[in-house]
């Protein structure tokens, strides 16, 4: 038995969002142990497989975690990367955000994109106004309607809609506009596109999440000698009168903390939990509510064209966004994806097929024959529904439980789940630990 030392911390989950936890608490002099299974993943394109995403640069905790690791951002291989939309009917509007201070440069980006309509631009622009100089609120049932309801009630058209704020949002959260909380799509646009210029601004990280994160961050921590213990079977949670008691082993070994996280999905969650916590707590009886989203991902190369590394969101088209990015082999590599949609019912010879056309179709110039293909992956928790309600159904990092706390992209954390979400849940954990201890 391993008993409980000051300032010690069980962390069950060795992914992103237990390593990063791990990471934060080990630089204030905590005692930490991770537990780590092969059946445990942090899931929401977050495990160690998934490519480094694109960042925004209103993703500061992702920053601030990769200058901590490699002390430079961005590396030499990481790529601006511009924003465009592609119409059903094939052409491309690129969105720039204008360099200027505050609103203006809000206002400026609106009126040069011309994927909107003038009239759909200038209805945007009114509604906007109107909330800034408090002759309008923003209606107070927002987590009960959906974002294409709130659009439609502001004057943005069908054509808007379809083509330009829905493949946006599949992008941002990977929800539909039709299923989307109207609450969360209002908070993503507005920290993503009304305050600087350079919170819009797209990064592409190279590598992977592993090679960019979770390398780096078990380096630092076996070099300070944390703990990293990989089983073959999973543990189980024992809890007494005042909270976790212990985590008991297959072997019965019996390791004891101050303070517990688990930083795993929500399905590994649950499969931790006696069946009288989701009875007795509506924290943890609310998890088993959350739906996830499937995605399906495709990565190809061609030969080199004179093009530059671009995001590309399209409607009406099978995937939802395409990315072209130049490798040192002197090929171009793109990395198609779609989240739940008709593509996930098709096999790997379809699929592949789909993403053929979608790129000669796309790049005229580029024949079939010169197109290889990398990968196809399957992606089942992806993203999370993000529908009306789904707010209150997520977890702050405490839970009811006084020593047990909760990271995850997947918690309550003001984010879509991705890499931002799991980074800040992971902060948030350790700071409720360190200011318990103070």
């Amino acid at each position: 038995m391993t008993e409980p030392s000051s300032h010690s911390v069980l962390v069950l989950g060795a992914g992103l969002a237990g390593l990063t936890t791990a990471y934060h608490l080990h630089r204030q002099g905590y005692r930490i142990t991770l537990l780590d299974h092969a059946d445990w993943l942090d899931g929401f394109r977050t495990d160690a497989s998934q490519l480094a995403p694109i960042v925004l640069g209103c993703h500061h905790e992702t920053r601030r975690i990769l200058c901590a690791l490699g002390g430079e951002w961005p590396s030499e291989a990481d790529r601006t990367i511009p924003l465009g939309f592609r119409l059903p009917n094939g052409r491309i509007f690129p969105y720039q955000p204008a360099r200027l201070p505050g609103a203006l440069q809000w206002m400026m980006s609106l009126f040069s994109f011309h994927g909107l309509s003038w009239q759909d631009r200038w209805r945007l622009f009114s509604h906007v106004e109107q909330i800034w100089e408090q002759a309008q609120t923003l209606p107070a049932d927002l987590e009960n309607r959906t974002a294409d309801e709130w659009l439609t009630a502001t004057g943005q058209s069908h054509e808007a809609r379809e083509r330009i704020w829905d493949p946006l949002v599949q992008w941002l959260t990977g929800n539909a506009l039709a299923r989307l909380s109207a609450a969360t799509f209002v908070h993503l646009l507005s920290t993503v596109f009304l305050r600087d210029a350079s919170d819009a601004r797209l990064t592409l990280l190279a590598g992977s999440i592993d090679h960019r994160f979770i390398i780096p961050m078990k380096q630092t921590l076996h070099r300070a000698h944390v703990r990293i213990v990989s089983l073959a079977h999973r543990p189980t949670l024992r809890f007494g009168q005042t909270g976790v008691s212990e985590v008991r082993l297959h072997d019965d070994t019996r390791l004891r903390a101050d303070r517990y996280v688990i930083a795993l999905s929500y399905q590994n969650l649950l499969q931790l939990l006696p069946e009288r916590l989701l009875t007795r707590y509506a924290y943890f009886a609310q998890i088993t509510e959350l739906k996830s989203l499937s995605e399906i991902v495709i990565q190809l190369t061609g030969p080199t064209m004179k093009q530059r590394p671009r995001l590309l969101l399209q409607s009406g088209r099978p995937f939802h966004q395409i990315t072209s990015t130049s490798l040192g082999s002197g090929e171009i590599e793109y990395r198609l994806s779609a989240v739940g949609n008709e593509l996930i019912e098709l096999n790997k010879d379809q699929v592949v097929d789909a993403a053929l056309t979608e790129i000669c179709e796309l790049f005229s110039e580029t024949a079939r024959k010169e197109v290889t293909v990398r990968s196809v992956f399957r992606e089942h928790h992806a993203a999370l529904s993000l529908m009306p309600g789904v707010v209150r159904l997520r977890p702050i990092q405490q839970s009811p439980i006084q020593n047990l706390l909760v990271a995850g992209a997947w918690t309550d954390t003001g984010w879509p789940t991705n890499l931002e979400s799991a980074l800040v849940s992971a902060r948030r954990c350790a700071e409720l630990i360190t200011d318990h201890s103070a």
